[in-house]
């Protein structure tokens, strides 16, 4: 399915679950709990305003992101489908043994943390014992986003 298929099916849903809400509200209906759908399970429309970011042209993105004071950074790969993070993989550039080490460890907890997460809601801070990692990682998803701003 296009990009421009999946926007317009998505609108198309949120119409309905909003249309769907209205017509509860209009009937003062009380639905209980078990029947109605979850927020996280509603699809609806991304409704960014232009100061908080989005939507992102889907791809796959490849950044280094930068962070310290000595020039450390980390390699970012990651592919947006409608502003999520479907696929992530994050490659340490570390030459120091110990700097290493804590890169590798944060590369492999971090696909768990934002795979299935709207960009726009990542931002770490401590993965994996490492505190200056996530710097380097937001960095890049920051670049990320201005690059799929287009």
């Amino acid at each position: 399915m296009s990009a421009l298929n999946k926007k317009i099916t998505t609108t198309l849903m949120g119409i309905s679950v909003t249309a769907a809400i209205a017509s509860c509200m209009d009937t003062g209906t009380d639905t209980d709990s078990a029947s109605s759908p979850s927020a996280s399970n509603v699809t609806s429309a991304p409704s960014r305003s232009p100061s908080n970011g989005g939507p992102y042209e889907d791809g796959e993105y490849t950044v280094d992101g930068e962070y310290g004071t000595r020039g450390s950074s980390i390699g970012v790969s990651l592919t947006l489908d409608d502003d999520e993070i479907t696929v992530v993989d994050v490659t340490p550039h570390a030459t120091d043994e110990t700097s290493l080490a804590l890169q590798r460890r944060f590369a492999e907890a971090v696909p768990a943390l934002v795979v299935g997460k709207d960009i726009d809601d990542v931002n770490l801070d401590r993965v994996a014992g490492n505190s200056a990692t996530p710097a380097g990682f937001n960095d890049a998803l920051e670049k990320i986003k201005a690059e799929a701003s287009g």
